[in-house]
């Protein structure tokens, strides 16, 4: 953490409460970083069906591990049922759809409105909303809306269909950004929001994800708030 772009997984511990999972992994921090970033272990009961359901996160501070001593250190953590996130970025919210068709394998993203975007300022102001299928971290389509001009609760109702297989499903995540355009500079981005499965959501972004894949060819709509 924060970015949350790295992640690794263990093996599947069977009908065990007491798992011993003896497994290591490597991840690149540079010493200019290391002060800002964290450690997050996720543990998640899977089901018959597959469905990935929480059990708890366990934070570790890298600021406070002694980087110049190599030796092993055995740590343990009690489970937090939440990590909370702070709500003084907060941009807004979005109401999406989700729907996944198992046999044509096609996913289909639905943007219906947008409620308080960009808070910073008074005035209504133009927006349209980017939508990236992503892939174990890598873009494969990026689609965008329509924009839609001096609204602070725009109103898009425009949908977007992709290829995704289903051996991709526990991999994937759609990343939904409200943008504001502007003239003779770059579009700045107002939020955005992760939807996706275990590896890249949690809490509502996930339970909506999960929702879609439980129920097959059936429209799932909520609405998820935007961060910075």
């Amino acid at each position: 953490m924060p970015d949350e772009r790295r992640y690794l997984q263990s093996r599947f511990k069977k009908k065990t409460c007491c798992p011993k999972f003896e497994e290591s992994y490597v991840f690149q921090v540079s010493n200019r970083s290391i002060n800002d970033r964290m450690l997050k272990l996720t543990v998640f009961d899977v089901d018959r069906q597959k469905k990935h359901h929480v059990i708890g996160h366990a934070l570790y501070t890298l600021k406070d591990h002694d980087c110049d001593n190599n030796e092993r250190l055995v740590i343990w953590r009690d489970l937090e049922r939440q990590v909370t996130e702070t709500t003084s970025d907060l941009k807004g919210e979005v109401m999406v759809s989700l729907s996944y068709n198992n046999h044509l394998e096609r996913l289909t993203v639905g943007i219906y409105e947008g409620r308080s975007l960009d808070k910073e300022t008074t005035q209504s102001i133009d927006s349209y909303v980017k939508v990236l299928l992503m892939v174990q971290n890598k873009t494969i389509k990026t689609k965008k809306t329509e924009v839609i001009k001096k609204k602070t609760n725009p109103v898009y109702n425009e949908s977007f269909t992709f290829k995704l297989p289903n051996t991709s499903l526990d991999t994937a995540n759609v990343t939904i950004i409200a943008m504001q355009p502007q003239t003779g500079y770059k579009d700045k981005v107002i939020g955005k929001v992760t939807i996706g499965s275990f590896m890249f959501s949690r809490g509502k972004e996930l339970q909506h994800w999960n929702d879609m894949v439980s129920n097959p060819r059936e429209q799932v709509i909520n609405w998820h708030t935007l961060v910075s």
